[in-house]
């Protein structure tokens, strides 16, 4: 069998696990920048459902049998307003409202690419690669740009995807480990694998030094790992409301990781199942039920960490205002991101609501105003490091929304 960093450890099948390679620090130690969580909600999450002017009347007119009710048993919960429009969360979100309400949390409306393109695969690949029409596509995702840019040698497991691979976000970066369960974070075989590494480490020259290296580093990691999991109380996250659902796991992983201290500079989760073209709010519903719990039980799963965590969400692309004949949505334009944060300047609404007339349209969607990458821009420069957003967006100018506050 070749050996590889990817057949050593499990827990990350299919993913990159580049950070265990020769040279690299394998050290663990906590990072002095906030851990920042990218959630990609994949699949085009409507966000007119999520957020959502439910008292215009071109809303309610173009989603007779979808939309959000402003009073009634399954109204939207009123959350605040932009210039003269009131918006609504969902009702399967109430924990998002509780985390809004209390300033940890805001909202950006009508965010996204500005890109004339709808498929799915091409404009996530735009997004995570941080360009858009009539720019040159980059070769290397913008978190990796960002990791790059801000040099130095960080911990081993200071770069994390919580799913079985790394996403383009991340292309380039060779420090990335995929790491779908902490808890089943080992050497594939278990110790009898472990054993022949430490074997192969220990020789006395006839393994070639890169296998040497690769063996003793994928050793340290896990040992590494395994044994801050060993001593790390995590009491509190049966109680902070995690579901068996396909969000809470990933983020109960980065929390552990948090309070296990490696060193957790960036991680990233996928949470799809966003592209409902039928039976819209039946599965909207569903799918926001576990966005809302995760989340929720993630902030206070890291209660004591708060002040140094940001999480920030973003969609490929948000969908048509007009429902269709099946009772879903199709794809659109601007959708809504979403920030938390022990900084963050929460309890508002950001951004400029472009309207819904058919004259304010884009081409029958919801127009962007606000590009996704204003807001990844402030959050990387204020709470994350960077010095040179030209390295990481060459062609977005930083033009800060006011959404997290830098450190004093």
């Amino acid at each position: 069998m070749k050996l590889s960093r990817r057949n050593l450890l499990s827990g990350a099948t299919a993913g990159t696990l580049a950070s265990l390679g020769p040279g690299l620090n394998v050290a663990f130690g906590a990072d002095t920048r906030d851990v920042l969580v990218v959630i990609f909600q994949r699949g085009a999450c409507d966000w007119l459902q999520m957020l959502s002017p439910a008292g215009d009347s071109n809303y309610i007119a173009a989603r007779p049998s979808i939309r959000v009710q402003t009073s009634g048993a399954t109204a939207g919960i009123g959350i605040g307003s932009m210039g003269s429009t009131d918006f609504y969360l969902s009702n399967a979100a109430p924990e998002l409202k509780a985390l809004y309400d209390a300033g940890s949390l805001a909202f950006v409306q009508a965010t996204g690419l500005k890109t004339t393109d709808r498929s799915h695969f091409t404009v996530q690949d735009m997004m995570e690669r941080g360009f858009t029409d009539g720019e040159i596509a980059a070769h290397s995702g913008w978190l990796a740009r960002h990791l790059a840019s801000l040099g130095g040698k960080l911990p081993t497991l200071s770069t994390v995807a919580a799913s079985s691979s790394t996403p383009t976000a991340l292309l380039t970066n060779s420090a990335t480990v995929a790491i779908a369960n902490v808890a089943s974070f080992a050497v594939q075989g278990g110790t009898t694998n472990a054993n022949l590494l430490r074997a192969m480490n220990q020789s006395n020259g006839a393994t070639p030094s890169a296998y040497k290296q690769l063996a003793n580093d994928t050793l340290s990691a896990v040992t590494s790992v395994q044994a801050s999991l060993a001593g790390l109380d995590n009491s509190g996250a049966a109680a902070a409301g995690y579901t068996n659902g396909a969000l809470s796991q990933p983020l109960r992983s980065v929390a552990q990781l948090i309070k296990m201290n490696v060193g957790l500079t960036v991680a990233t989760i996928d949470y799809g199942g966003w592209d409902m073209h039928n039976s819209l709010v039946s599965e909207f519903n569903t799918r926001t039920l576990e966005f809302s719990r995760a989340i929720n039980a993630f902030w206070t799963d890291i209660a004591a960490y708060r002040s140094n965590v940001t999480v920030v969400t973003m969609t490929e692309f948000g969908r048509r205002l007009q429902e269709n004949t099946s009772q879903g949505t199709d794809h659109g334009s601007a959708s809504g991101m979403l920030v938390l944060g022990g900084n963050v300047n929460g309890g508002r609404i950001y951004g400029t609501w472009p309207g819904l007339a058919p004259s304010q349209l884009y081409a029958g969607d919801l127009a962007v105003t606000t590009d996704y990458r204003q807001v990844l821009a402030e959050i990387i420069t204020k709470r994350h490091g960077e010095s040179d957003l030209s390295k990481v967006f060459p062609t977005v100018k930083y033009a800060p929304l006011g959404i997290v506050n830098a450190p004093a």
